[in-house]
Formats: structure tokens, C-alpha cells, sequence
């Protein structure tokens, strides 16, 4: 009969049978494989099998090993999952015990031990604590790929599927041998326990990742507690080593007490000592100090580290959720902090300074005996031998205490060094955390968006949100608060009385300076800064009035005051702002009587600020409910509706009347008579359509930070604009004030001149032209300058406002629109770098339009240069402004040169032969632009056509004929074929023209008459000279032949007339004629005529 315990056997074994018999037939397969292996290797097979199957054999043996590794791990899991409970328990006691550490360490644990032995603790401690950082660092790795790996197993087991069936199907097919059937059994034994592995990790997932937390939440209780230790110790530390550098000051002390020598000299010695006690003392007091900032900067750095892993954990599992937003809000407000040392590079320097002086003195103490020698020579009588003993006790001390402060400012100076280098780190981490948080901020919405489900649950919302506003408002402080309110309420609201006492001697004051502004006399540069000086003060009252009642409310009636009372301070700088400009646009204010603004347009702009008051505070009372942290952005829908009505009124109320003012102000022409530019106004009617819109759909979607923060940012803008614009004005009135003063100088110089050159009447309208010429230029060109400095300033306080926004553009470099692979090397287009092409191409269209004023105002104003270079130079700097922006914008799309180079090396030769007088006429461009045989304002002969050069272009050159007609011509005709310059070196040309005297009149007084009218003449030069010539003789006259010499081609038909003129009216004057061929008319009568009419009639028949 069997036995229990042999049946018992029995069962086991049926049970178990398969599964060794499938580890048996594995091992089999195993080895097998390997054998076949080694043959192939040493040879024992046919070389044809071997280079068929070696990589099957070796791809059967990687699954193989691989499933057993797998197997391994599954195990490892089964059995960490079945520890798992008790391990968690255990983590918890630790974190007990640490927090139990924590708070009872004391500083009695560590005052026992020595300065060496605390020192050795203290690098323990950080050795250990730098351990843990490092555990810290992959605890966080495992939790972020832990939440991850619902999605990543997932994703395996579908891969696993679909190679199940594939190898399913190869084994059917004709490629199913022994070697490849091995091959996929083992793959797919690897499958099965890679998906028995995934599963159980899948399940147990959540688990693992709370087993992975609770050791993260141990290593940080470790943390605080070195962290704990390292404070400790370092307290007990200083403590020691300003307890022992006090000691040895006090027994140098009493050696000078207790020192019976009366010698000078020994006396100095001590006193020298004394002072080096001194200074160690207090070196050791600032290597404590130093201890201490180094120690909390280390905090501060790893909090940094810490947090910076805690962010890129929580954006990648909470990418593409509302939670975001609450949690980058929250990691922002509570970033570690730290006050930097600014001076640490000062204290640095110092403490060089004295290890190398005291260094020096220490050197000096090596050979005592020399030392004392040296210092004795000027004794008048020698040391005693007592006197010779302290003397060398005493230096002998001093060379330790020079060890001990050399060692103390060598500890510094490393302290010091360490401190500037986590400065540097915290600096660098917190300036990369804020710039992420304010990436992932701006670009994550922060609101659901605004749908039927949106519009539901407005009301309980809403009335959620009032409610919470509530509990910020009480009347708690009111007898607090009462009597400093009270106080405060009254010095403001007499300051407002005695402003409004007086207002009328204000006024009059203001009138006064009206009546004397724009006058040619009386008026001043200093009128317009005084008069904005009593506009601000007038618009004073009613900004201390609205302080004044907001104080009243918030010191009474709110809980926090003192944020209320932030507010309430903007606020009011809002107010003095708005009627300080309501103000100065008044019907006489500042605009109309200072700046000669139209009163119409100024009547219309008030109104406009006007609308703008209500809207911009709207705007900023709808963002103070986000700013509370119980309520936040996500729960404003208050803060968002009242966003939108504001942003609403801007479009349909604002903007009609900007249009409006636009039109009035550019109908009112300037005292010159030139319109006015309205360009900027323009621009802003564009800002006015499309900023609102672009805003309310933002806010739709739920972007309401974004929007927020760029409503923040446009009000900046608006304000740094409309202070802009009065600030131009202000500049403008001081320059046309000089321009004044200047014209009204001149004036009287030029009336001076005059009644000195009484007697030279031929030159006063030539002195006049010129002088009148010359302050127009300058005028000018200061208008220009100022101009130029006005857009500069505007550009940079812009760039002040909106430089935050380059960092937050960053986050669209990972936007990536297009990838291409080039071998190893990967190369993506993103969001950026379109953006980055876009903006190169509007800054290279903006400076091509724009270089030749540039240029006009900063090289050209100030350097004379020959006739037709400012356009060359002009012309090259276009071209090379485009060459250098189109370069610019393909680099930024990552199209590099030598990528593009073959595509113009092959346009190059197919369109050299294809449009080769096209290319002709650039190359020829470029000798015309370099070389210069033709200029801007030169008068040329190209075959039939004559006329002014206008424009020199790379492939054409443009002529302005005599019949106010363009001519077009090819580069190409000034290069190889011959043309005339009449004004390339020399614009002087010489004027011929023929003149027939009669032979009877004195031709001696005809010609000086001819001279006298050269003379008179004011656009003939004097040298060449002129020339009167006689030609040849007529029946009845005398043929001359007159030429002159004029400086400019402009100057030959105004000349010739008045030549032509003038010399006749002198003829007429001295009863002399001009000679004429004569003709013989003979008169017949009528029967004559009859007669020969008969005549004629017979000779014909």
C-alpha cells in the first residue's frame, strides 16, 4: 500500500511535469544552440551552412538569454510586490525616527568633540548628504517613468500582438526550418514572459509608484535632517573657534600686563601683538559669518535642484490639463529664495590682500635672529639678555598668530570662492525655473473654455467668487485704523485746500506764459517745463481726493490694508496720469497753446482718454480677484466678463473716435502750411482692431493669463507711448524755439550786412539766398536728429516694456513644423525659427526703406561729399542689407549656405546663358556703382537721349529728359558703348551764341556794351574768361561771336536769356541797331497791275 507522503510526491509531480519539462526542453534547445554555435566558430561545419545560420543561431541565443533575464526580473517584481507592505511600514518608521531627530538635536551633541574632530564630521555629513541628493535625483527619475508606464506597456503589448502574429504567420511559409523555428520559439518565450512582466508591473503600478514616493519622502526627512546637523555643527564649530581665538587674544593681552620690561621696544612688540589678536578675532568672527551664508546657500541651491525636478516632473504628467496652470502658479510662489552677497567679489580682493601682506610678515619671522638684529641696529644701547629672551617669545608668538589668521583668511577665501559660486548657480537655476514657469504659464490655458457648460455654471460662479471677495472685507480695523486714517486723511485733504486756495494764481501764472509763448521776443525755453510743472500741480486735488477715499475704504474696511493700499498707490498714479493729460489738452492747455495741436483734434483726443479711463480701469480692477490665491485665475469668470466688456468698448468706442481725431488732426495743416503725419495714429487704429479681437478670443479659449499678461503689457505701452508723444513735443518746441532765436539772429546780421554793402546792391540777393539756405539746412537736420533720437528712445522703453516676452518665445522651439534627416544628424524647423525668419525679413524691409534718412541724418548731414556718393553709398548699403537679412532669414530655417550654394551656382549658369544681357547690365551696375563714371545729378548723351541722372539701380539706370519724361536704360549702354558726361569732373560749359552789329554804329562802344551786359550777368563765372570774337563780314553788319562760361547746366538757359536781354536793352539805350539782310520790295499801282494781267493772258495764247 502507498503512502500519504508518497502520493503527496506523486501529485507534485504530475503538477509540476510541464513546466520542467519546458525548462528541460529550453535548456536542451539551449545547448544545442550553443554547440552549433561553436562549430561554426572552430569550423566543423560547411562554411555555406555557417554564413546562412550564423546570425539565426546567435538571434536565438540573444532571445535565449534574454527570456532567462526576463524571468529573473519577473521574480524579482513577485517578490518585491509580496515585501511591499513591510517595506512601507519600515519607510514610515524611518521617517518617524528622522523627524523625531530633527527636532530634538541639540547643540550638546556635538560641543564635546574637538576642532579636528568636528571639521571630519562635517565633511561626514556632506559626503552623506550629497549621497542622498543623488538618491533624491533618481527617486524622481523612477517616479516621472513611473507615471508613464501605463501608456509605454501599452504601447509593448500591442507590439507584442502584432509580432506574435507575424511570426505565427512565418512559420507557415517555406522559410520555417529547424534554426528559424528555434529562433521564433525562443522570441516568442520571450514575448510571453516580457507580457507576464508587463502586466505585473501594470497592476501593481500604482503601488510601486507609492513605494517609490514613500522612499522619496524618506530621503528628504534624511535631508532636513543632515541639513539639521550641518546648521548644528557649524554653530558649535564657530562657536569653538572664536571661543579659542578669544583666548589667545586675552593671553597676548596679559603678557602686556603682566610684562615687567619697560623697554619701548618690547612695549611695541606687545602692542603689535595685541593688535594681530585683534584682527584674528574678528577674522574669525567673518569666517563664522561666511560659514553661515555658505551653508544657507547650499540650502538654497539644493531646494533649487530639488524643485527644478519636481517641476519637470509635474508639466510631463500633467501636460494638457487645467491642473497645470494651478500647479506652475503655486511652484512660482514658492521657489526658494536667497539674498545674494553683491560684495563678495570686493571681500574676495580684501582677503588676497591680506594673505599676501601677512604672509609677507610671517616670512619675514623664519630667521628670528636676523630679524631681531635688524630691528635692534637703531637702539643707542644694546638688549639685555632678559630683554633678548621676551623679545624672541614674543615673535616666536607672533609667527603662530600670523599661522592662525593666514590659515583663518585662507578658510575665507575658499568660503568666500564656494559662496560666488552657488551665487552663481542659484542665480542660473532660478533664472532657467522662472523663465520654464513662465513659458509653461503663458502658453497653457488657464481657464475652461467658454462653451454652453461655461455659461451654466456662470451664475454659481460668480456668486462663489463674490463670496470669497466678501471675506476680505470687514470692520475689524476700523477703531484700529481710525485715528492713523484720520490723521493721514487730513494732511492730504489739506494739501488739496491749499492747492485749491490757490488755483486762480496758478491759472493766471499759466495765462500769462500763454500770451508770451510764440512770440519773437518774450518767449523762452523754459515756459513749456513750467507750465507742465502748474498742470501737474492743478491735477493734484483730485488725485489726493481719490487717495484720500480709497485709504478710507481700505484701512477701514479691509483685512490686509497694506496690499490693498499697493493698489490704491497704482490707482492713483493712474489718476494724476489721466488728468494731467485731460489737462494739457484742454481748449488752452499746453497742446493747443504750447505744441499748436488743432483744438478740434484736441476736443476729441480728451474724449477719447476720457473713454479710456473707464476702460483701462476696468481692466485693472478685473485682475485683482485672480491675484487672490483661494479664487485664482481658473475661478475668475467675474474677472473674465469684465475683461471682455472692456476689451468690447475699446473696439466700438474707443476706435470710432480715434478715427475721428485722426481725421481732424491731419485736416488742420501746420503754421508752415505742410500736412500733418498721422502714421503713428494709424498704427494705433490697427492696434485698436485687431488687439481687442485677438484678446476676447483668447480669453474664449481660455487663455485668460495670457491674456491678462498681455493687457498688463499694452497698458505699459500705452502709457510709455502717450508720454512718448508729449515728450516729442516738448523736444520739438525747444528746437523751434532755437530755430527762432537763430532765424531772428541771422535776421539781424544779415539787415547789418545790408546797410554796410549800401553801395554793392548786386550782391544782396545772392547774400540773402545763401544765408536763408544754410537755416533751412540746419533746421533741418536738428528736426532729423531729433527725430531720430525720439524713435531710438520710443524703441528702447518698448523693448523694456516687452523684453520678458524673448524668453517666453522660447517655448516655441519645441513647436517643430517640419524635420528633415541628414545621416545621423536630425534637423528640425520649428515655430521660432519661422518667427525668427519672419521677423529678419520685416527688419531687413524696414531698414531698406528707412536707410537713407538713416544715413541721411548721422554720415551726410555732417560730411561734405562729392556730387552722387551719398547715393552710392546708399545704393551698396541696400544691397548689402539684403544680402545679410536674406542670409539671416535661411539660417534661421536652418538653411545654411552651403546647402544653397549649388542651387545659385546652377542658376548661375543656366540663366548666364539664358539672359545674358540681363546679367550684362548687373555686372555693369556694379562697375557704374564703384567706379562712377556716371552720379546721381549728372547730365549725360546716351545715343538719342539726353537728360539728368535719377536713379543708378543694379541692372538699370534712370534719365529725367528735357520733356519731364523717364528714360530707362540698360547698365549695360554705359559700359561698352560711348556716351557723354557733361558734368563729371567739371560742370562748368561754355555758352556760344552769334550777334550781327551794324557797320555804320561804333563797334568799339558795341562791344563794351557786350561786356558791361557779361558782366551783369550773376551765373557767369570769371574764369575761363569771357570772349568776344569776330567772324566774318556781312553786305551791311559785322558778325561777333560771344562765349561765356557757366558753373552749372541749370544756369545755361537763364543765362543766355538774360544776356539776350540785356544787351538789347543797352543797344536801344546808346541808338545802336542790330544788322539784318536787306530785301528790295517794290510797290506797283492797280492799272499796272491790270495791264500785267493782260499781258500775261496773251503770252499764254
Amino acid at each position: 500500500m502507498i503512502s500519504k507522503k508518497a502520493w503527496q510526491l506523486i501529485l507534485l509531480g504530475t503538477l509540476f511535469s510541464p513546466l520542467l519539462w519546458a525548462e528541460t526542453q529550453q535548456q536542451a534547445v539551449e545547448a544545442s544552440v550553443r554547440n552549433q554555435i561553436s562549430a561554426l566558430q572552430t569550423g566543423t561545419i560547411d562554411s555555406n551552412v555557417s554564413s546562412v545560420d550564423s546570425q539565426t543561431l546567435s538571434a536565438t541565443l540573444q532571445f535565449i538569454e534574454q527570456t532567462k533575464k526576463q524571468k529573473n526580473d519577473l521574480a524579482a517584481l513577485e517578490k518585491q510586490i509580496q515585501k511591499l507592505p513591510q517595506e512601507l511600514l519600515e519607510i514610515e518608521t524611518r521617517i518617524k525616527d528622522y523627524k523625531d531627530a530633527v527636532d530634538s538635536l541639540k547643540n550638546s551633541e556635538f560641543s564635546g568633540l574637538s576642532l579636528d574632530k568636528l571639521s571630519q564630521k562635517q565633511a561626514e555629513i556632506q559626503a552623506q548628504l550629497q549621497a542622498v541628493q543623488v538618491t533624491l535625483s533618481d527617486l524622481d527619475s523612477r517616479i516621472s517613468n513611473g507615471r508613464n508606464l501605463l501608456l509605454n506597456n501599452q504601447k509593448a503589448t500591442e507590439e507584442n500582438v502584432v509580432r506574435v502574429q507575424e511570426i505565427t504567420r512565418l512559420k507557415n511559409t517555406h522559410q520555417a526550418n529547424k534554426s528559424m523555428m528555434d529562433r521564433w520559439n525562443a522570441e516568442l518565450d520571450y514575448i510571453d514572459a516580457n507580457n507576464k512582466f508587463n502586466a505585473l508591473l501594470t497592476t501593481n503600478a500604482e503601488k510601486l509608484i507609492e513605494l517609490d514616493e514613500e522612499k522619496r519622502s524618506e530621503a528628504t526627512a534624511q535631508q532636513q535632517l543632515l541639513q539639521k546637523q550641518l546648521a548644528v555643527l557649524q554653530d558649535v564649530l564657530n562657536a569653538k573657534r572664536l571661543k579659542e581665538s578669544e583666548q589667545k587674544a586675552l593671553q597676548v593681552e596679559s603678557q602686556q600686563v603682566t610684562s615687567g620690561i619697560q623697554n619701548f621696544l618690547i612695549q611695541d612688540e606687545l602692542e603689535h601683538n595685541r593688535e594681530l589678536s585683534q584682527f584674528w578675532v574678528r577674522q574669525t568672527q567673518a569666517l563664522n559669518a561666511l560659514s553661515q551664508d555658505d551653508l544657507r546657500t547650499k540650502n538654497v541651491l539644493e531646494g533649487l535642484a530639488q524643485a527644478q525636478r519636481n517641476i519637470e516632473e509635474q508639466i510631463s504628467a500633467l501636460q494638457g490639463t487645467l491642473v497645470l496652470s494651478k500647479v506652475i502658479n503655486q511652484q512660482m510662489q514658492a521657489l526658494p529664495t536667497a539674498k545674494l552677497n553683491n560684495d563678495l567679489a570686493t571681500s574676495i580682493a580684501n582677503v588676497r590682500v591680506h594673505i599676501f601682506e601677512y604672509s609677507q610678515q610671517r616670512d619675514q619671522l623664519y630667521n628670528l635672529d636676523e630679524y631681531v638684529r635688524n630691528i635692534t641696529l637703531a637702539l643707542e644701547e644694546p638688549l639685555t639678555y632678559e630683554e633678548n629672551l621676551a623679545l624672541t617669545k614674543l615673535l616666536k608668538e607672533r609667527q603662530k598668530l600670523l599661522d592662525d589668521i593666514i590659515k583663518s583668511l585662507n578658510s575665507q577665501l575658499n568660503v568666500s570662492i564656494n559662496i560666488e559660486n552657488n551665487q552663481k548657480q542659484i542665480d542660473a537655476i532660478s533664472s532657467t525655473l522662472q523663465r520654464k514657469l513662465q513659458q509653461q504659464s503663458f502658453w497653457v490655458n488657464s481657464n475652461n473654455p467658454m462653451g454652453l457648460d461655461w455659461i451654466k455654471a456662470f451664475p454659481k460662479l460668480a456668486f462663489s467668487e463674490i463670496a470669497e471677495l466678501t471675506k476680505y472685507m470687514s470692520f475689524s480695523n476700523v477703531s484700529k485704523n481710525l485715528l492713523p486714517t484720520a490723521l493721514f486723511t487730513g494732511f492730504f485733504l489739506l494739501i488739496s485746500l491749499l492747492l485749491n486756495w490757490k488755483k486762480k494764481a496758478i491759472k493766471d501764472r499759466l495765462s500769462k506764459i500763454a500770451s508770451q509763448v510764440n512770440t519773437l521776443k518774450n518767449d523762452s525755453h523754459w515756459y513749456t517745463p513750467e507750465a507742465m510743472f502748474w498742470t501737474l500741480l492743478l491735477a493734484l486735488p483730485s488725485t489726493l481726493m481719490f487717495f484720500t477715499a480709497y485709504n478710507l475704504i481700505a484701512f477701514l474696511f479691509f483685512d490686509d490694508p497694506i496690499s490693498a493700499w499697493r493698489w490704491g498707490v497704482r490707482l492713483t498714479l493712474y489718476w494724476w496720469f489721466f488728468a494731467t493729460a485731460l489737462s494739457l489738452l484742454r481748449p488752452n492747455g499746453l497742446a493747443y497753446r504750447h505744441f499748436g495741436m488743432p483744438q478740434e483734434s484736441n476736443r476729441i483726443f480728451q474724449r477719447i482718454i476720457k473713454q479710456s479711463i473707464w476702460i483701462i480701469g476696468l481692466l485693472l480692477i478685473s485682475s485683482i480677484p485672480s491675484q487672490i490665491e483661494m479664487i485664482g485665475y481658473p475661478n475668475d469668470v467675474i474677472g473674465q466678463v469684465m475683461s471682455i466688456v472692456a476689451l468690447a468698448l475699446c473696439l466700438f468706442v474707443v476706435r470710432p473716435l480715434l478715427d475721428r481725431g485722426i481725421t481732424e488732426y491731419q485736416n488742420a495743416k501746420t503754421e508752415d502750411g505742410t500736412i500733418r503725419n498721422v502714421s503713428l495714429f494709424k498704427l494705433l487704429r490697427l492696434v485698436l482692431i485687431v488687439v481687442p479681437i485677438s484678446l476676447i478670443v483668447l480669453i474664449v479659449f481660455g487663455y485668460y493669463y495670457t491674456a491678462i499678461y498681455l493687457i498688463t503689457h499694452l497698458l505699459n505701452s500705452y502709457f510709455v507711448i502717450l508720454i512718448w508723444v508729449f515728450g516729442r513735443y516738448f523736444a520739438y518746441r525747444a528746437v523751434t524755439i532755437s530755430a527762432r532765436r537763430l532765424a531772428y539772429r541771422r535776421l539781424q546780421e544779415k539787415r547789418q550786412k545790408i546797410r554796410e554793402q549800401a553801395a554793392e546792391p548786386s550782391n544782396k540777393d545772392e547774400i540773402k539766398e545763401e544765408e536763408s539756405i544754410k537755416l533751412s539746412v540746419v533746421n533741418q537736420q536738428i528736426f532729423r536728429i531729433t527725430d531720430l533720437i525720439g524713435w531710438v528712445v520710443l524703441f528702447g522703453l518698448l523693448y523694456v516694456v516687452w523684453s520678458d516676452l524673448i524668453s517666453i518665445a522660447y517655448y516655441l522651439d519645441g513647436v517643430i513644423l517640419f524635420e528633415s534627416n541628414d545621416g545621423d544628424k536630425v534637423e528640425a524647423i520649428t515655430l521660432l525659427n519661422l518667427m525668427r525668419a519672419f521677423l529678419y525679413v520685416v527688419v531687413t524691409y524696414a531698414l531698406v526703406k528707412n536707410i537713407a534718412g538713416i544715413l541721411e541724418v548721422i554720415l551726410f548731414s555732417r560730411i561734405k561729399l562729392s556730387k552722387g556718393t551719398p547715393q552710392t553709398i546708399t545704393t551698396v548699403f541696400i544691397y548689402t542689407i539684403v544680402v545679410i537679412g536674406g542670409v539671416s532669414a535661411f539660417s534661421a530655417l536652418g538653411i545654411s549656405w552651403t546647402k544653397i550654394q549649388w542651387i545659385f551656382t546652377a542658376l548661375s549658369v543656366g540663366l548666364g546663358f539664358g539672359v545674358r544681357e540681363i546679367f550684362g547690365s548687373v555686372v555693369s551696375g556694379s562697375i557704374l556703382l564703384f567706379e562712377r563714371p556716371i552720379r546721381v545729378g549728372d547730365k549725360v548723351t546716351v545715343g538719342q537721349h539726353t537728360g539728368f541722372i535719377t536713379k543708378i539701380r543694379l541692372r538699370s539706370t534712370t534719365l529725367l529728359n528735357s520733356d519731364n519724361m523717364e528714360v530707362v536704360l540698360p547698365n549695360q549702354a554705359f559700359v561698352t558703348d560711348r556716351f557723354i558726361n557733361w558734368t563729371l569732373n567739371n560742370t562748368i560749359t561754355r555758352l556760344q551764341f552769334f550777334l550781327n552789329v551794324h557797320l555804320d554804329d561804333n563797334l568799339q562802344k558795341a562791344r563794351e556794351l557786350i561786356l558791361q551786359a557779361i558782366a551783369e550777368a550773376p551765373k557767369v563765372v570769371a574764369e575761363p574768361k569771357p570772349a568776344i570774337n569776330i567772324l566774318r563780314f556781312h553786305d551791311n553788319a559785322l558778325e561777333h561771336e560771344i562765349e561765356v562760361f557757366v558753373g552749372e547746366l541749370g544756369d545755361r538757359s537763364e543765362t543766355l536769356t538774360f544776356l539776350h536781354y540785356r544787351i538789347t536793352e543797352l543797344l536801344k539805350q546808346h541808338h545802336m541797331r542790330f544788322a539784318f539782310k536787306q530785301l528790295d520790295v517794290n510797290m506797283h499801282t492797280a492799272i499796272e497791275e491790270q495791264q500785267a494781267v493782260k499781258f500775261s493772258e496773251n503770252l499764254a495764247k
